[in-house]
């Protein structure tokens, strides 16, 4: 099945949320809004739900918040935009 692409914004957002997870394997998504505050709710939201279907990322539900897990090994190989490497 083909992956429908994504914008170059959409790459980097979705970089800069791996990179901070493959550093810290594991924070909260209030934590990820902290240190992306850049982003809306709703775009880092977006950009979660799209790493979370190519089973990159894992979310679970916690009582005021969400776990955000990186899932190593996961990460697929696909080619990204030239700005999408920016520093976090």
């Amino acid at each position: 099945m083909r992956r429908q692409s994504t914008s170059a914004t959409e790459d980097v957002l979705d970089n800069q949320i791996l990179v901070l997870l493959q550093h810290h394997r594991r924070l909260t998504f209030l934590t990820l809004a902290d240190a992306l505050p850049m982003y809306t709710w709703q775009s880092l939201f977006a950009g979660l739900n799209r790493l979370r279907h190519r089973e990159q990322v894992e979310m679970m539900a916690l009582p005021a918040d969400y776990e955000v897990v990186w899932r190593p090994g996961r990460d697929r190989a696909r080619p990204l935009s030239a700005n999408a490497y920016q520093r976090v």
